[in-house]
C-alpha cells in the first residue's frame, strides 16, 4: 500500500488534503496499460473531447480518481486559458477530506505530452494541481517545473469500460452550469445591473479603507503617490513598483528632483534598481542613460535590492524601466500627485483621463530599457484604458479617504459614470453566463469592479449558488 497525498500552493497559503490509502502504484519503468475489451483498445478521446467534459463536468459518479487511486470532486473547472499556459486556470478541487485546493488543470492525450510539449520546464505550469489524461503512459505523478508534482487522472480505463456509454455523455446537456446563466430571467436586466453594483461599489468601499490608512499614516499626497506607482506595475511588478514608492517616499523624492530634468527619472529609476551600472551591463550605452547615472551617483540614495524586478515575460512597452519612466514624467508634470484629485470635478471621460494621459519622448520612444537596444513601441507611455484603472483603482478611493465630504460625493459619482477600461479575461466567463439566455447587461467601471468582485469572493472560493446573482441568495 502507498499514500497518495495531493499539494497545491496557492498565493496566500498551502492546502493539503489528507492522505488517503491506495493500491500499490506500479513502478515508474512500467508504464500503465489501460484495460481493454476482447484485447481492443478503447475509442480514443481527443483533447477536444476531454475539454468538452471538463468544460461541463460530464463526468459520471466514480470517473475521477488518480492514478493512486484517490476520488478528485470539481468545485470549479477552472477558467479556460488563453494563449500559453494551462488549459484551465484558478479550478477548484477536493479530495475525500473536502478540503478545497486551488490551482491549474492540464489536459493531454496522453500524460508524457506534458514533457514533449515542453510544460515541465515552463513556469506557466507551475500551479497545475491536476493532469486530466486519455493514456497514462507515464506511470507516474506528473512533475512541474519547480520541482512539485500533479496527479494524473486517466480516462481510458473508464472508456474502455462505457465505451458505450461515451457518445450518450459527450451529447448530453450539462450536468451543472453556474446560477448566473439564467439570472436574468430570475432577476431581470435591472435586478442582476443593481447586483453587479452593489458589488461593483463593495469592492470600491475596500479600496477606500485600504487608502484611508495611508492617507492617515502620511498624507493624501503620499497616498496618491503610492498608488500611481503601485497602479503603473501592471504586467507583473505592482509590488516592486509599491516596494519603490516606500523606498523613495514622495517628500524625498520632490525635495531630491528640484532641478532641470532627468533628474527625478534619474532618482526613480536608481532608487528602483534599474540603471545598467546596477545590473552589471558590460555593453555601451547611449548619452541619456550616461546622464542618469550621473544625476543618480549624486544623489547618495538607497537602491533595491538586485533580482527585485520581473524581468522576463514582460511586454516590452511594460518593462519596468518604462513604467518607472512614465511614473516620472507623470509625476514632474503635474508637480504634485494631489493636483490628480481635480479629476473628479471632469463632466466628460476625456476630461477625466487627460491629466494622465502621457506620451514617450526622446530615448523612451524607442527604448524599453536602459540595458538594450532599440525597438518598435506604442507611442503613449499611458494610454485610455491605463488612464482608468488608475482613477478607478487611485484618484477616486483617494478622493473618498480625503475626508472631504464633497470631493468624495464627487469621486462617487463619476465613479458610476465611468466606462470600464477593458474586458478583463478573469472575468469574461461571467459575462458569457450573464448573456448566455441573450439578454446582455451592460457594463460599465462600476459594474465591472463588481464582477471581479464576485470572481475573486465567490466563483473561485466555493461559493457558487451564494453570491448576490444565484437564487439561493436572492430567496434568502
Amino acid at each position: 500500500m502507498s499514500t497518495a497525498t495531493l499539494v497545491i500552493a496557492d498565493e496566500r497559503a498551502h492546502y493539503e488534503v489528507a492522505a488517503i490509502a491506495a493500491e500499490e502504484e506500479p513502478a515508474a519503468s512500467s508504464p500503465v496499460q489501460p484495460p481493454t475489451s476482447n484485447d481492443q483498445p478503447p475509442a480514443r478521446l481527443t483533447e477536444a473531447q476531454l475539454t468538452t467534459l471538463w468544460r461541463g463536468r460530464r463526468f459520471p459518479d466514480g470517473a475521477l480518481v488518480t492514478r493512486a487511486g484517490v476520488p478528485v470532486r470539481v468545485i470549479f473547472q477552472g477558467r479556460a486559458g488563453r494563449g500559453p499556459g494551462p488549459d484551465f486556470r484558478g479550478a477548484v478541487i477536493a479530495g475525500p477530506s473536502g478540503v478545497p485546493l486551488r490551482g491549474d488543470v492540464e489536459l493531454h492525450v496522453r500524460a508524457s505530452h506534458f514533457r514533449t510539449h515542453g510544460h515541465h520546464t515552463d513556469a506557466a505550469y507551475r500551479n497545475v494541481v491536476l493532469h486530466v489524461v486519455f493514456d497514462d503512459d507515464d506511470g507516474a505523478d506528473t512533475t512541474l517545473p519547480g520541482g512539485g508534482s500533479a496527479p494524473v487522472i486517466a480516462l481510458a480505463s473508464w472508456v474502455a469500460q462505457r465505451a458505450d456509454e461515451l457518445q450518450r455523455w459527450l451529447e448530453r446537456p450539462l450536468l451543472w452550469r453556474e446560477p448566473c446563466h439564467d439570472a436574468v430571467m430570475r432577476m431581470g436586466a435591472d435586478g442582476v445591473s443593481a447586483a453587479l453594483d452593489a458589488e461593483g461599489d463593495r469592492r470600491f468601499d475596500a479600496k477606500v479603507a485600504r487608502m484611508r490608512e495611508t492617507v492617515r499614516a502620511s498624507g493624501v499626497e503620499a497616498a496618491l503617490y503610492e498608488g500611481l506607482l503601485e497602479a503603473l506595475g501592471y504586467g507583473g511588478n505592482a509590488p516592486q513598483m509599491l516596494a519603490l514608492a516606500r523606498l523613495l517616499p514622495w517628500a524625498r523624492l520632490r525635495d531630491r528632483a528640484a532641478g532641470k530634468p532627468p533628474h527625478m527619472e534619474a532618482l526613480l529609476l536608481g532608487s528602483a534598481g534599474l540603471l545598467p551600472s546596477q545590473r552589471d551591463h558590460r555593453g555601451p550605452v547611449e548619452p541619456h542613460v550616461d546622464a542618469l547615472e550621473a544625476a543618480f551617483a549624486r544623489a547618495r540614495l538607497p537602491s533595491l535590492p538586485p533580482g527585485t524586478w520581473k524581468l522576463w515575460g514582460v511586454r516590452p512597452e511594460n518593462a519596468p524601466a518604462r513604467r518607472v519612466t512614465a511614473a516620472a514624467a507623470l509625476l514632474d508634470r503635474l508637480g504634485d500627485p494631489a493636483a490628480l484629485l481635480t479629476i473628479v470635478d471632469a463632466t466628460t471621460v476625456n476630461e477625466a483621463i487627460a491629466p494622465l494621459l502621457i506620451a514617450a519622448s526622446g530615448y523612451w520612444l524607442t527604448h524599453h530599457d536602459l540595458c538594450a537596444g532599440a525597438c518598435r513601441l506604442p507611442p503613449a507611455f499611458i494610454g485610455r484604458s491605463r488612464a482608468l484603472e488608475i482613477i478607478i483603482n487611485v484618484v477616486l478611493p483617494a478622493a473618498c479617504a480625503s475626508g472631504d465630504p464633497a470631493l468624495g460625493a464627487k469621486a462617487r459619482a463619476l465613479y458610476a459614470r465611468l466606462p470600464r477600461p477593458a474586458v478583463y479575461g478573469a472575468t469574461k466567463f461571467i459575462e458569457a453566463a450573464l448573456a448566455s439566455e441573450g439578454i446582455r447587461v451592460p457594463v460599465n467601471a462600476r459594474r465591472a469592479q463588481g464582477l471581479v468582485e464576485l470572481q475573486r469572493n465567490w466563483c473561485t472560493q466555493n461559493g457558487c449558488g451564494r453570491c448576490s446573482l444565484s437564487e439561493l441568495a436572492v430567496s434568502s
